[in-house]
């Protein structure tokens, strides 16, 4: 019985993402003896399965999946487990499917926010945040330059990711 390139792919999938959820919930870590080998594989099921053509594919869609979050972790905003797990996900199942998790995931991400926001009482004082944020942005126009009485220790909490990029995965599925 000879087994489905796509079958495998998207086993790998389930597995590297299912797992990185769950490390990241537990342990706020997304490992990288999770998500190399789920990058490896796709590159390697992709070029088994279909030649150049199909390596290219994969490559693509590592290379888009990294590059989307690799900019937001550069100044802080993701971990660097988020950026490798949305590359993994881009060598598995290509550009189109990791654009749509990103979308997805950023969707997801922004209602956790908001919930754990909500939660907390935090949500009107971090409107007021962003306010402050734009208001310095345009600090010419506002007059204000400053971001000196804004102190981002006290506020600053970071939400597991590989939540959002695995309910991504999961909507992207759903969708097509």
């Amino acid at each position: 019985m000879k087994l489905d390139p796509q079958f495998l792919i998207n086993l790998v999938v389930a597995v590297v993402v299912s797992i990185s959820v769950y490390t990241d919930l537990k342990q706020r870590k997304i490992y990288n003896w999770v998500v190399i080998p789920g990058a490896i594989a796709g590159v390697a099921l992709h070029s088994i399965a279909g030649g150049t053509a199909e390596f290219l594919f994969s490559l693509k869609g590592l290379g888009l999946g990294f590059g989307l979050l690799l900019i937001p972790f550069i100044f802080g905003g993701f971990g660097a487990g988020d950026v490798k797990l949305l590359g993994a996900i881009g060598a598995l199942k290509g550009s189109v499917f990791v654009f749509k998790v990103f979308l997805a995931a950023g969707l997801a991400g922004g209602v956790m926010a908001v919930l754990v926001l909500v939660k907390q009482k935090r949500l009107l004082l971090t409107f007021k945040r962003i306010w402050f944020s734009i208001c310095v942005l345009f600090g010419s126009i506002f007059k204000v330059n400053t971001l000196k009485s804004l102190d981002k220790a006290d506020y600053h909490e970071s939400l597991p990711y590989g939540l959002a990029i695995g309910i991504g995965t999961l909507i992207a599925y759903l969708v097509g």
